[in-house]
């Protein structure tokens, strides 16, 4: 399930206006481990979708309705941290308008996955409106993935750019394969030919499943990385410094348009 991914400095609680409060790692600490849990609770519902274990499909469902209510917490508490830092800074530029639209697209589609659950399960069998917003959630997924990695010029790191390529890739081929995996719900399908089928949807919700696993573990392990790069540069006075410079510097490159706009507008 995709995670809402900035280089700037997370304000994750919402409570506290103090950027550099330690509560607010703690913060995405809990994130990370949720997003964590998740996966793990959409691979266990994932395996429930197997045609020889068609007697836990309803347990299968409500597994993937408590993920996408994990999911849905940590992505409306991303919009809320979002909003929060747009009220409190300069946000006139490119990369946190990426993160406006990134965000919400990942909440919307979250709400899509948590209905579409409830459509699946064996006794509302609505599978058509649940096939449909799984389609449209894992959409917006893809969406809000390919919007998010726009920020990969951003990196403060070699090792943190291709943690956040890594990370963006697992969330977004994950979302494709569960739009993959959805479609045939909608397919007519001779009753002999269902088992093999199912098996091979069964099969690629697990695969998605377990991406946005990976994900989740990349997530945290970025986040480390990041929490010692800052470490480092404090360690050695570079803490004004270099991340003041690196700041300023992804700054005035998300300006770039806006002054070349400016200029052109004035010739």
């Amino acid at each position: 399930m995709p995670h809402l991914m900035t280089h700037r400095p997370r304000v994750s609680n919402l409570s506290e206006s103090d950027p550099d409060h330690p509560s607010h790692k703690r913060w995405e600490t809990v994130s990370a481990f949720s997003y964590v849990l998740g996966g793990l609770t959409f691979i266990a519902g994932s395996i429930c979708f197997f045609p020889a274990l068609s007697a836990w499909l309803a347990v299968g469902d409500w597994l993937f309705f408590a993920g996408s209510l994990l999911y849905l917490l940590v992505t409306g508490h991303d919009l809320l941290e979002v909003i929060k830092y747009w009220r409190h800074n300069d946000t006139d530029n490119f990369a946190d308008h990426i993160e406006f639209i990134a965000a919400w697209s990942y909440v919307v589609g979250t709400l899509f996955f948590l209905l579409g659950s409830l459509c699946f399960l064996p006794s509302l069998d609505w599978t058509f409106y649940g096939t449909w917003c799984f389609i449209l959630g894992s959409l917006l997924f893809v969406i809000g993935g390919f919007v998010n990695i726009l920020q990969v010029v951003e990196a403060p790191s070699l090792l943190y750019m291709q943690l956040f390529n890594l990370t963006v890739g697992t969330f977004v081929v994950g979302s494709a394969l569960f739009v993959v995996a959805s479609v045939p719900y909608l397919w007519n399908v001779a009753s002999g030919d269902k088992p093999l089928l199912f098996q091979f949807v069964a099969w690629q919700y697990t695969v998605g499943s377990l991406l946005f696993f990976v994900g989740g573990v990349l997530t945290y392990y970025r986040k480390l990385v990041r929490d010692q790069l800052e470490s480092f540069c404090r360690l050695h006075r570079l803490g004004t410094i270099f991340i003041s410079s690196l700041r300023q510097e992804i700054h005035n490159k998300s300006r770039i348009g806006q002054a070349s706009t400016w200029d052109a507008d004035n010739e």
